[in-house]
């Protein structure tokens, strides 16, 4: 009856919530990709990035080429502990910014955990 509903066969199933546990749950040295969005606005596109536990001092936002990068590193603090459920480590995220961006006058601030980028659009 549940591979009736269920488009996946129970092996499928089992390798695709294997995949997601291994990403979200990486081994330390791997790269994490931050959450985003980003939204169109009158004059302005929002880039909005979960980066929980990051201040600006172990966070940096960057201009390469026509790629808009966010590049940070939560660290862990070494300690005795009982329960752990925190993901460490380098986090990367390249985004490839929309064709009518403005490159002068990016704005970016970082509030509660959310880095907030601020993008001009070109006008015309």
């Amino acid at each position: 009856m549940l591979e009736k509903l269920w488009p996946f066969s129970r092996s499928r199933f089992r390798k695709a919530v294997e995949e997601a546990l291994d990403k979200a749950f990486q081994e330390e040295g791997g790269v994490l990709e931050p959450l985003s969005e980003l939204s169109e606005h009158e004059d302005h596109y929002l880039l909005r990035v979960e980066v929980p536990g990051l201040g600006p001092e172990n966070l940096e936002v960057r201009l390469e080429g026509d790629q808009l990068v966010v590049e940070g590193e939560k660290r862990e603090e070494k300690r005795t502990k009982h329960l752990s459920e925190i993901v460490y480590g380098r986090i990367y995220r390249a985004y490839l910014l929309p064709k009518d961006a403005k490159k002068e006058g990016i704005e970016a601030k970082l509030h509660k955990g959310v880095l907030e980028v601020r993008i001009p659009v070109q006008e015309g």
